[in-house]
This record gives structure tokens, sequence and C-alpha cells, in this order.
């Protein structure tokens, strides 16, 4: 069917982590066994979501930091340890935020096309949205490696693949960081946080266009940022 003309996105993208699914729990269990393997205590799963954002790599470097060094041949030797716990274990215990679901089924009822713009590798977004049935929901899926080292959120860099992935047109982003909002802005489109993410200051400092609390909420949001 025609997109609704009262709509005014033709395309919406989501952050992953803390977005479109609770993964706090797997990302901890996998950060924990990288850090256990070398002695290092581990963080609970609370602390663990104010280290996502910006890829593995990244959570596992501040990971170390917690607990002492965080030298770059230990991060090179643990970030596989870490992936490979990560991999195989991807959609085990990592559910959909409420109402998401019924979100998307509502703007493609609309002819909105939906893309995921995140930081994790790409391999790993496209295998745990496989492995939770959300993959195929999604024009494109873009990871924090898919535009090269380095361009990842807060570059503009995957926001604008994204929308030329996804044909053109008018486009929001999702996302529960000051790197999703960043990237928003640096890109040119609005940006609507979520309260219910992995957040590392209040969802209403981020400053983000709007903040939603529940996934009900969404497409009167996104109708309301015209």
């Amino acid at each position: 069917m025609p997109r609704n003309s009262q709509f005014p996105f033709d395309i919406v993208g989501f952050d992953l982590d803390g977005t479109l699914l609770d993964t706090s729990i797997e990302l901890a269990a996998s950060l924990n066994h990288a850090l256990e393997s070398i002695g290092r205590p581990p963080i609970a799963t609370g602390g663990v979501k104010a280290l996502v954002g910006m890829g593995t790599r990244h959570m596992l470097t501040l990971g170390l930091q917690q607990s002492g060094e965080a030298e770059e041949e230990t991060i090179r030797a643990l970030h596989p340890v870490l992936i490979d716990h990560y991999r195989a274990n991807l959609g085990n215990n990592c559910p959909p935020f409420p109402g998401l679901t019924d979100a998307m089924d509502r703007l493609q009822e609309m002819d909105v096309k939906l893309a995921v713009v995140t930081n994790k590798f790409e391999s790993l977004a496209v295998k745990l949205l496989g492995n939770v049935g959300l993959a195929d929901r999604f024009v494109t899926i873009i990871g924090g490696d898919t535009m090269g080292k380095g361009n990842g959120k807060p570059k503009p860099d995957p926001i604008h693949e994204m929308i030329a992935r996804c044909g053109g047109g008018s486009a929001a982003y999702i996302g529960d960081s000051i790197h999703d909002v960043h990237a928003s802005r640096a890109a040119g489109i609005p940006s609507v946080a979520v309260a219910f993410g992995f957040l590392s200051q209040p969802a209403e400092e981020l400053g983000a266009d709007a903040v939603i609390d529940h996934y009900d909420e969404l497409v009167a949001t996104l109708q309301a940022l015209a």
C-alpha cells in the first residue's frame, strides 16, 4: 500500500543495544567471561549498560579500566575471547523492549522503511536480529564496521548510508545514547531518545528532538516531530 501521506517519514532507523533489544544480560555475560579469563572481577549487569554504545572493543576497554590497566596488548588478546563467547550465545536472552513489534507493525502498515544502525559489528548485528526473528523487518542493517574503521556513530556516515540504502527520503532515528543523537544531528535528521535504554545520563539530557518512555508512544511522537 502507498505510504500514508500524513506520516512525515519515509525511513525510521533504530539503534540496536538498549533501543531495539535489551541485550544487557548477554553483553554482561560475555564481558565477564573475558574479564574472568585473566582473573579480573565481574561487572554487574546493571553496570555493563553504561559501557555499551561504541562497540564491544570500547566496552571491553571500559570494563578493564574498572579493575586495573587496560593496555592495548590486553585488549587485543581479550577481544576475540569476548566476541567468540558472545557469538556463541547470541539471542539466548535479549528480549525486544515492550511495544516494539507493535510499533514496527504500525510503521510498516504505512509503508515506512525500517533500518538498523548500530556500533556493533555488522555480522553480529545481522546474526542477532536473525536469531530473534527480526532481521527480515529491516531494509538494511548497518554495523560499526560497515563504513570502515572510525566511521561509526557519532559520525553521520552510517546514517547517510542508511538513507541511501532505503532509497532516499525523509528519515528519523531512534536511539538511547548521546552518540545516537550526535550522529542524527550531524546527518541532519531528527532523533528520538528512548528513556528505557542503556543510559549514561537522563534521556532528557541527551539533546534529542523527543523522548519516549514506551514504544506505544513512538508513532505519535514521530508524527508530532513534523
